[in-house]
């Protein structure tokens, strides 16, 4: 394991500032299981027995501009050479309502580890590199074991996101499956998930998707009543488990938009972004790609494709001829052909229609929708021979178009 981003310039600072090594403050959370695994380390979060106030007054001795994000909670971000890091004071929770938690703080670490959700999360780590670990988070860190801090049931009523957050953490580091005891609980308490806002669902939803292989976990959800409580839209998932396959074979980049829409029909796929609050380009982006127009398939010939481009551009039209390979292998179909209609995409360069509303008005046409019609039959034409014409040819058809419509 390399310790490089513990001898950062910004991380030495902050366990300087936040009074190491006589305070006790550590790195916490998601940096430290990364450390653990061998994976790369983005953000780093610390913790500290000192109370918020005290971690505040710390940071502006030390000329470091701090950030009460999360007081009542004991959050502070402290801004270092660039970096933001959240710094939080121990805590142990005092009462739950299934989302949020009454704290109070303490100086005890391991009273604050076991508040955490899963065992690899709960893991802390002096600036020296001596790791804590109260309830076998390294190994199961090494065994790619998602597995809760103390019981299953008790950690979900606590939060009932933790359900999900189980199930993502799970489609990006597990190796071995979830234990019947953690599956059972989160069946038991899946009617918790509708006190979840629908963006925070959005969030872990998408983070799911995501991961390698979305589709074995999905399974798992939709075997325990998780999947249906949050994505009742979904009822087969042959076709995302296949367009993984399809993604991985052409070294596609991962779009989860891409992947929801492997699971749901164009019906269901705006309900469902409006119900979870997508942003709007993300409800738009699913509702394209779960559409059934354009229809692309192995037989559709090179100038529809092209046609197709024009109309709706390579990164949509990319994802839809993706999403169509997956729903032939779900048929048993040969993948012959199919590299061809992607070469196709990659070949394609971006088209201008050769002429414009002006010429339409130098025709003597006075502003009116009927510019916008002549337009259109013309761009037509022109899409129809493949974009082939040339602006003199063009021309000629637009002053063509314009007859036509201007006869009684």
């Amino acid at each position: 394991m390399t310790f490089d981003w513990m001898r950062a310039r910004e991380v030495v600072r902050l366990f300087e500032v936040l009074g190491a090594p006589v305070v006790d403050a550590r790195v916490v959370g998601g940096c430290v299981r990364n450390h653990v695994m061998g994976l790369p380390v983005g953000e780093i979060d610390a913790a500290t027995p000192e109370a918020p106030e005290a971690v505040m007054r710390r940071l502006a001795n030390m000329g470091v501009r701090a950030i009460p994000t999360g007081l009542d909670h004991g959050t502070v971000t402290g801004l270092i050479g660039g970096r933001s890091f959240e710094v939080t004071s121990l805590r142990r929770d005092t009462a739950c309502d299934g989302r949020h938690a009454a704290v109070e703080f303490t100086t005890d670490w391991k009273e604050d580890a076991r508040r955490r959700d899963f065992t690899f999360n709960a893991m802390s780590m002096r600036a020296d590199g001596e790791l804590f670990d109260y309830f076998g988070g390294f190994g199961d860190a090494e065994a790619g074991r998602v597995r809760f801090v103390g019981d299953p049931g008790d950690r979900i009523q606590e939060d009932y996101l933790r359900i999900l957050r189980l199930f993502r953490f799970h489609a990006w580091y597990g190796r071995t499956s979830l234990d019947a005891a953690t599956l059972a609980a989160c069946r038991a308490h899946a009617g918790g998930l509708a006190r979840l806002s629908a963006e925070r669902v959005q969030a872990e939803i998408a983070k799911t998707l995501a991961a390698p292989s979305p589709a074995q976990v999905l399974t798992l959800m939709q075997g325990c009543g998780v999947l249906t409580a949050v994505l009742p839209e979904i009822a087969d998932l042959s076709r995302l488990a296949a367009l993984t396959r399809v993604e991985s074979a052409v070294a596609a980049p991962t779009d989860w938009r891409r992947r929801l829409a492997a699971c749901v029909t164009e019906t269901d796929a705006d309900g469902l972004a409006r119900r979870l609050k997508f942003s709007a380009a993300d409800r738009l982006r699913l509702v394209r790609l779960a559409a059934d127009a354009p229809a692309l398939d192995i037989a559709t010939p090179p100038a529809q494709l092209r046609a197709a481009l024009y109309r709706h551009g390579p990164e949509l039209i990319y994802g839809r001829v993706l999403l169509a390979w997956a729903l032939a292998r779900t048929r048993n179909a040969n993948d012959d052909g199919w590299m061809d209609q992607l070469g196709h995409i990659a070949a394609w360069q971006p088209q201008s229609l050769p002429v414009s509303g002006a010429d339409v008005l130098a025709l003597g046409i006075p502003q009116s929708p009927r510019v916008g019609q002549i337009l259109g039959a013309v761009e037509a034409w022109w899409m129809g021979k493949d974009f082939v014409p040339s602006r003199e040819e063009t021309l000629q058809e637009l002053r063509r178009q314009s007859q036509k419509l201007e006869a009684p």
